[in-house]
């Protein structure tokens, strides 16, 4: 007996009706969106600072440039700063906060959280779309609130960069080309394209995820030969690739070239090194236990044959994309953050399964299952809640503004600096030449680069350079060779207690 049939022949607490099911589907999706307004105005400093911080300084040039009557000295040092850290993605995402900003009064990064926390929860309608044909409307609540309630989901899922955004659109494509797959009609195979085309523009490493279920879709619906004489499948496929080719390859085509070599190809040995998929498995385990994908593992092979196997290309084209990525699968966190959806929908025919023997049992079992559900989900908001409110961040942008007034105009500065000098340049104003990390030399190593000695690499990174500015002590301690030479051959500056400056030319 299907799941829908079981709610209309055995009436229960289990069993809620069509009105019912979408009341608590909006108070699940208004509970998340609440859960993520938590500590809303500290500094995005919570969640990989970097990353957040790349995105803030290209939203505020954005703003800035929006102005109706900008001051032209404001709006130039701005542009300045953004071209300073780059451009990885097209800044969609960072163009809708800085129209954010404006209807806010002002670049408040606050508004950031608002909006990709919104794009995470409207995307919890598709989900529980999709998940309810495999196994009904209850299982397919708890994969939303599995999706919403996850402390890893509700952390990253307000950070301010892409891959929030990026997640959303892939769960609206994933549903697009499987209604399309149910239909094959033409609106279904433009939405899906719409949707998929879009998530790669706006982060390109959902191409992983988005070829996983179309070609799963594609071919388990009409099979090979048939899929290439289909007018619609080509329209998907044209469609979901010609935004991002238009970018990545064509406007930003030698910046995707460097990060295709430096971070791909560079890098893909890790991938054959045992060691390699122990810490994968470890970073996975660390976000979402090893139950829960046990769970969508053993779902995966029990769900109805069409979304069996939209699942499994998605699984592929994951595995596919965390050996192609190997440094970022066990260093990034939010490189996982695709999985949210997919373990959530993994996970819902083995739910559908419990919820089947559950029925059996009495009212009173079926009242302490629902408590049950309430406790888990309130034990997971508490963690997510004493997570953000056990660091404070607000004294961060005035330790950065204090830095920022400390360095000497008189000369070019050097700095081993938290967070890529990002940091510095959004609170304290200013663009720094960045001394390397240990792990960006350890990372070289790998690419194969020649350093040379010491002495040589220090004089060619420090060309035309007066000042060496240090906020990262403790890595400044791990670096003995620059210690040692800046404490022979400079003249401290400065001493800030929490920082130093060094005066290349003094001594």
């Amino acid at each position: 007996m299907s799941p829908r049939k079981a709610s209309q022949t055995r009436p229960s607490l289990l069993d809620p009706s069509p009105r019912t099911t979408k009341i608590l589907l909006a108070v699940l999706l208004l509970l998340g969106f609440g859960l993520r307004m938590l500590d809303l105005t500290d500094p995005p400093l919570d969640f990989h600072s970097t990353r957040q911080l790349h995105g803030a300084i290209v939203a505020r040039s954005i703003y800035y440039e929006m102005q109706p009557d900008p001051d032209p000295d404001v709006q130039e040092r701005m542009v300045s700063m953004r071209n300073v850290v780059g451009e990885l993605e097209p800044p969609i995402l960072e163009t809708i906060v800085a129209y954010g900003y404006l209807l806010a009064g002002g670049p408040h990064l606050w508004v950031a959280r608002v909006i990709n926390s919104l794009f995470w929860v409207l995307a919890g309608i598709p989900l529980f779309g999709l998940a309810r044909r495999a196994a009904g409307d209850v299982p397919a609540l708890l994969a939303v609130a599995y999706y919403c309630f996850l402390p890893f989901a509700a952390q990253a899922s307000r950070s301010l960069q892409p891959d929030p955004f990026m997640v959303a659109l892939l769960i609206f494509g994933a549903y697009a080309a499987y209604r399309w797959s149910e239909t094959q009609e033409w609106k279904w195979a433009l939405w899906a394209a719409a949707a998929s085309g879009l998530a790669v523009l706006v982060k390109i490493v959902a191409v992983y995820i988005v070829v996983g279920y179309m070609l799963a879709l594609v071919l388990s619906t009409l099979g090979f030969k048939a899929a290439l004489r289909n007018r619609q499948v080509w329209a998907m496929a044209i469609l979901s690739a010609l935004p991002a080719a238009l970018y990545y390859l064509l406007n930003i085509g030698e910046a995707s070239g460097s990060y295709l070599q430096d971070w791909i190809l560079a890098l893909l040995p890790r991938a054959f090194v045992p060691s390699f998929y122990i810490f994968w498995v470890k970073m996975l385990d660390s976000l979402f236990s090893g139950g829960a994908l046990l769970a969508a593992g053993i779902g995966t092979l029990l769900a109805p044959p069409r979304w069996r196997t939209m699942l499994l290309g998605i699984w592929v084209g994951y595995v596919v994309y965390g050996i192609s990525l190997p440094h970022q699968t066990t260093t990034h966190s939010y490189y996982h953050l695709q999985l949210v959806p997919v373990i959530a929908l993994g996970m819902t025919p083995v739910l559908g399964v419990l919820l089947e023997q559950l029925r059996r049992q009495s009212r009173v079992w079926h009242a302490i299952a629902l408590l049950v559900v309430a406790g888990v989900l309130v034990h997971a908001a508490w963690i997510f809640r004493s997570t953000l409110f056990g660091a404070d961040f607000r004294d961060a942008p005035a330790y950065w503004a204090r830095v920022g007034r400390a360095i000497p105009h008189d000369g070019n500065t050097i700095g081993l600096v938290d967070g890529y000098g990002y940091l510095l340049n959004y609170y304290g104003g200013w663009n720094l030449r960045l001394w390397p990390i240990m792990a960006e030399f350890d990372l070289a190593e790998l690419r194969g680069s020649d350093w040379g000695s010491f002495e040589e690499y220090f004089e060619g990174r420090t060309a035309d350079v007066q000042y060496f500015l240090i906020t990262e002590l403790g890595e400044f301690e791990r670096q003995a060779e620059l210690k040692a030479y800046l404490e022979a051959n400079a003249a401290l500056y400065k001493d800030g207690g929490d920082y130093l400056i060094y005066d290349l030319g003094a001594k």
